[in-house]
This record gives structure tokens, sequence and C-alpha cells, in this order.
């Protein structure tokens, strides 16, 4: 194990010179390109976000850098008690109504996460049908709400991301809540992890009462699962809408309401985050004392209504402790969104447990309501963090790669099950949150929030994008980093602190995306040299330099590569050997680099001319370098590249036969069992129909190649 702990800048400076390896890349005369979808460059944001984040030079000018294709924007979404209609008429915010301009300004499509716990499977699909319906009445009612009658067509939505409401108890990244916690010296009530899972994917009933501890979105008032109301004026009586769909009405013990007469509120401002602050806020809420009798209040469905002895006085406070009924789950979202528009895409965001997962009916309702991707969050558990502390830098470069073999895993598995449970559709993935391994339990002040997390997110990006191109990932959507956030221990893009500035995540991306960011294609290298890292205690040899090429969308008049440097003590020159076809007259090379142990990071931009078609390129130590080879040349031929899919294979789920609908005369078809074995192969195929009754049921991989490119679908035979 390497020892790295004490890094000078000095001997930093010393190493950026010196070159100590040469690398040699044969560009290809004829690229073989994949195209990145534009989901794929997709990025985090806030729902209550305020306009003056984007109604600003810097952003403006800034982010068409990042080649943006898709924004996650969380409707209904923030801590989940938030619902996107709420908000349209709020100066200032960045709502709905304000999201429809900035896609049209940027040109990009927009992923919503619907609302759930506290809105209906009904509430849920209105809204795909207000994005995306054409008929007149949503015409109209858009025209009416946001000032724009065009659709938005949203095609990717996920279900109840960042659970961590008084139902949800913070499942998904957030972890779970062991017990539901009452005064003190009450016992504890278990809450297990099936019990919530089983909330999340049904729904049904849950008793709001009691508190929970805070973590997540949660504060010191959201962690007391009951309603409350403080009060600064007296009345008579009142009427109070519970937060949660149906109260109730056939149990005469289903709702308890305490009033607790000369409330101290500022006292209660005044608490902390503790467990301690929730017991002592929850404990002089629910005072026995203060326990109303059942004939000092009634009620309905949705409302209950106060009519206590004396009325309620100046200072007063109410908590409302209620069976909360006929909540809708994830199956019931789904499917009635389906129903409003049977072309989008929906993802669940909760992993499945054992609970789950091996349960025969959970299996057939899965089947019965299959999503099209599922939500990962990424957090293998404070991995940097500690590796920053101890100086190994290169290491938190690798475990970006490492993430992305675990997403791997991750498809493998839907893959099998896809077969073993009979789902009739392909399960993807999508990746999504923002304050990933880099920053798990990173104080504000961390030693990799610098051109650390630039690299970090540079490989992650582009080696998903690669592993995803391979498919290896069935990779819907990605919105793995946030755009905007107030401050630096976390991946943002652009942080917003005293002002609004790219961070060195963001202008890494930037290099990601102008290099490789649109189409990809792999190049060869010679003499990459090697570094020995500590992968969790083993070591473990690999490549020091990762590399893609890439072709920019600017008339393919630039040849692009990227360049990460995982290793963190020595630079190394690329010799970059350029066919004479592409007929380049120069280049421009962008770099960032930095000092490991700190935010201070460096650009560097270079462009010259060419005078020969071999040039050398140098490579900081732990650094991301784009270089741009502009050419006079073609080099694609618009027949050869693989630009998208040229084929279309249906029905899929198959049974006797599939159909391959295509462009091309002649491909050849290869077919792949699971484990990767030939199954059976046609050459010069003529027929768009394969026969496949000799074939079992199952999973299997279709290779369709002509001379000059190749496609691989899954096709599931029923």
């Amino acid at each position: 194990m390497k020892n790295k702990k004490i890094i000078l800048p000095l001997l930093f400076l010393v190493f950026t010179i010196l070159s100590f390896s040469q690398i040699t890349i044969q560009l290809p005369a004829t690229p073989v390109i994949d195209t990145i979808p534009s989901a794929w460059r997709g990025y985090n944001h806030g729902a209550n976000s305020n306009l003056t984040l984007f109604n600003n030079q810097t952003f403006i000018d800034s982010f068409p850098k990042i080649r943006p294709g898709i924004i996650r924007w969380p409707a209904g979404n923030s801590s989940q008690d938030y619902y996107w209609e709420d908000d349209l008429s709020t100066p200032g915010k960045f709502n709905l109504k304000n999201v429809v301009p900035y896609l049209n300004q940027f040109n990009v499509d927009l992923q919503v996460v619907s609302n759930f716990g506290t809105r209906s499977a009904a509430e849920a699909a209105e809204l795909v049908s207000f994005c995306n319906n054409t008929n007149t009445y949503y015409t109209n009612l858009r025209n009416s709400l946001l000032g724009s009658s065009d659709p938005i067509n949203v095609k990717y939505w996920e279900i109840g991301n960042e659970s961590n409401t008084r139902w949800a108890f913070a499942w998904s990244w957030l972890g779970y809540q062991d017990f539901i916690r009452f005064r003190t010296g009450v016992a504890l009530k278990p809450l297990t992890h099936e019990e919530v899972d089983r909330l999340y994917y049904y729904g049904g009933d849950f008793f709001r009462e009691g508190w929970v501890e805070i973590i997540g979105g949660l504060d010191i008032q959201t962690a007391i699962l009951g309603d409350a109301k403080y009060y600064d004026t007296a009345t008579t009586t009142d009427v109070i809408k519970i937060e949660y769909p149906k109260l109730d009405i056939t149990n005469s013990n289903a709702v308890r309401v305490y009033r607790t007469p000369n409330f101290d509120q500022n006292w209660a401002h005044s608490l902390g985050t503790t467990n301690a602050d929730v017991q002592a806020l929850y404990n002089s809420l629910t005072n026995p004392s203060n326990l109303l009798s059942v004939n000092e209040y009634s009620w309905n469905e949705t409302h209950v209504t106060l009519t206590p002895i004396g009325g309620i006085q100046l200072n007063d406070a109410i908590l409302i402790e209620y069976n909360s009924i006929d909540h809708d789950g994830a199956f019931a979202h789904r499917n009635a969104m389906k129903l409003a528009d049977p072309t989008i895409e929906i993802g669940y965001v909760v992993a499945l447990q054992p609970e789950l997962y091996n349960d025969l009916t959970f299996q057939q309702d899965f089947t019965v309501s299959p999503p099209d991707f599922m939500v990962l969050h990424s957090y293998p558990g404070n991995k940097t963090q500690t590796l920053a502390v101890n100086g190994y830098f290169s290491e938190i470069a690798y475990v970006a790669k490492d993430e992305i073999a675990r997403l791997a895993e991750h498809q493998t598995l839907w893959n099998q099950r896809e077969v073993a449970w009979g789902i009739p559709n392909e399960v993807g993935v999508a990746v999504t949150e923002w304050n990933i391994n880099l920053y798990d339990l990173a104080p504000a002040d961390h030693p990799h929030r610098g051109i650390s997390s630039g690299v970090y997110v540079a490989s992650f990006f582009a080696n998903l994008f690669e592993k995803s191109l391979e498919e290896v990932i069935d990779l819907r959507v990605n919105n793995h980093f946030a755009l905007i956030a107030s401050g630096n221990n976390f991946i943002h893009l652009f942080h917003s602190n005293a002002i609004l500035e790219m961070s060195a995540q963001g202008k890494a991306t930037a290099l990601v995306m102008e290099s490789v960011g649109e189409h990809m294609f792999p190049v060869t290298v010679s003499n990459m040299p090697q570094i020995t890292i500590d992968n969790q205690g083993t070591p473990l040899t690999i490549d020091a330099i990762e590399k893609w090429g890439g072709i920019s969308d600017n008339n393919n008049s630039f040849v692009n590569l990227l360049f990460i440097n995982r290793d963190d003590t020595q630079s190394h020159t690329v010799d970059l050997q350029i066919p004479i076809t592409y007929q380049a007259d120069s280049i421009t090379i962008r770099k960032l680099y930095g000092e490991m142990i700190n935010e201070i990071i460096s650009t560097n931009t270079q462009k010259v001319k060419l005078t020969s078609t071999n040039y050398s390129v140098n490579l900081p130590p732990f650094s991301v370098t784009s270089v741009k080879i502009h050419i006079l040349g073609n080099v694609l031929n618009i027949d050869n590249p693989k630009l998208g899919n040229t084929f279309n294979l249906y029905p899929n789920p198959a049974t006797s036969q599939v159909t391959i609908k295509s462009t091309q005369d002649k491909y050849s078809v290869t077919i792949y069992d699971m484990l990767g074995r030939k199954i059976q192969n046609s050459k010069e195929q003529l027929s768009s129909e394969i026969d496949l009754t000799n074939l079992t049921k199952g999973l299997y991989f279709f290779k369709i190649e002509t001379a000059n490119y190749s496609e691989i679908h899954k096709v599931l035979i029923k």
C-alpha cells in the first residue's frame, strides 16, 4: 500500500512539467460511432429553486457547455409535501409554469418525479395528461395555467423519489426508520423494512401517530407524524384539512386531538435537530391532560372539525393524530399513468428487499404492473472520504468505474428477473441523485472538493456512456448530479453560494460533453502505463489513463478525444497519430487540473495549427483533458456509422417469431443466450422474419450486423 498523504504543491508542479511515459494512439480513419441519447445527459433540479439562479448571465453562458439533454424536475416532491399546482402563482419560483420557457430556451426535455404519498394515482395520471395530452381540454388548461398551450411531452417519469415524509419514513436512498417513537417512557413501535416497502408498492393504511428520527428532508416539525397547527388568533371553532388521502370514518378511535394552551412557539423554533429536541416537542404537544374528548371534534374523510369547550384561544397548539387510509401505492400510480399515456416510461425508486423479491405473490403483482426502469441511488458508503483523508486520490478516480460495475450487476439481476418472473417488458435502469459516494459523510471542507470531484464526475459520465452503449446497462435516463445547489460538500455542477459559479464538477462535465457527449467511439492505445491502487485492502493494477473518442455534432468537423489521468503522481504524454484523410488543420486542448488536497483548480486552453499528422499532448497528474481536432475531410460515411438503432425488432416479448424492420438489404443475425453462448446465426439475412420455435423460453440477445456496424437487441421469448 502506497502512502501519499502529504502532497506538496512544488512536487505537483514538477510532475506537471515532466513526462514519464508516452502513449501512442492511432486514430481510426473511419471511426465506428455510437450516438449518446439526450436522456443520458441529464441533471437534477429542485422544484423550489429560485428563478434568480437561472435568469443570470453566468448560468445562461455556462449551461449550454454541459450539453443538457433532460432535466429532472421533482414535480410535487419537496419532501413529498409539495404539489405542482401550489406554486404556479408564486413569484420567483422555478415552478412548472417557469420550467416551460426554460426548456424551450435551452432545448432540453423534462423528466418528472410524480408526487407520491400525499396525492392519489388519479392525480398523477391527471398530471401526465396535463403535460402530454393534445386534446382541446388539456390544450386550454395548459394555456390557462402555464400561458402556453403546447404539450410538454414528458416521456420519463418516476414515482415517489426521496420518500422522506411522514408516510414513507425515508426509504430509498435515505435509509429506513426502524421505530416510531412516542412520549418519553412509552415503548417504541417497530417499523420493518418490509412494511415500509409494501406501503410503497401497494399503498394502504397507516396510523399517523408518534414521531420518527430526523433524516433526509425531515425537520423537527415534519418528524412528528400527525398534523399540527398553531394559532395566533382566537376562534370558536376551526376546520382542518388533513394532509393525506382519507380519514377512517368507520372507526370511532381513528382520530385523536390534543389542544395545548399557551404553547411557546419561540421555544419550539429554538429547538435543534436532535432526537432529544423532537422528543421534547412531541412531549409538549401530547400531554394527556390536553387530549380533547370525542364530543369536542368530528371528522369526515378529509377534514377534522374542532368544537372544543371554551373555543380555541390565542397561542393554542393543535395536534391531530389519525389513521390515514386508502393510500395508492406505486403499482396504482403506474397503472393510472400508463392509462393516461401508454407511450411514457415509468420508474420505481424502491429497491427490492428479500422479503419482497422472494414473495411469489409480489412477483406476480410486479409483473402485472412492471416499471420500464428501476431508479438507482448509488451510495456505496463513505468510500472516497476515507481515501482522500489518507491521500489515496487515484483510488477516488477508480471508485467511479467501480460504481458503473455495480450498476451493470444490477442490470444483470433485472435481466434475470425478466425471465424468471415473466415480466412482459424490458426493465432498464435510471441513475439518479447527486450527493453520491464522493461526498458521503464528508464535511464541508473536505479534501476532495476540487479536482478529485472533477475527475470522479468525468470518469462516471464517460464510463456510464460506454457501458450503456455496449448494452451492459440498459440506461433509460441519467441525472446523477445536481445542477445547482448551495454549499460545497456535495456534487453540484453550479455552486450558488455568495455568487453563482461553475464548480470543478461542472467544468469536468463540460469537457466530457464537448468531446464525447454526443457521439462516442473507442480508441486503441499502445504503451499504456499502469498504476497500482488499493482496492478495499487488495492491490489492483489498472490503466493510468482512461480514454475515449468522440464526434461533435457541428457538421462533423471535429474529431475529439477525452483523457482522464488517474495517476495522482505522474504526468503522461500521448502521441496522437492522425490519419491524413482527416485533413486536420488545428487542434484545441483544454485541461482541468489542480491541487488534490483543496478546491484550487486550474483550467488551460491551447489552440495550435497542425503542421503534421502527429501531435503530442501532455496530461497533468490527476486531470481531465479534452482534445478537439478540427478536420476539413469527412471521417464519416453516412451509411457506415452507427448513429442510432437502424433495426426494429417486434414483437417483444415474442413467442414463435420476431420481425425485423430495417432500411438495410443485407445483414446477419446471431442469437446468444444469457450466458453469452451462440445459439444460432444466419449470414446475409434477407428475410424479415426470424423463426423462434426451436428456442426455449427466456431472454436472448440478437446481434444484427452489416459490413460496417452492429446492434444488439434484448428479446424475451415467452
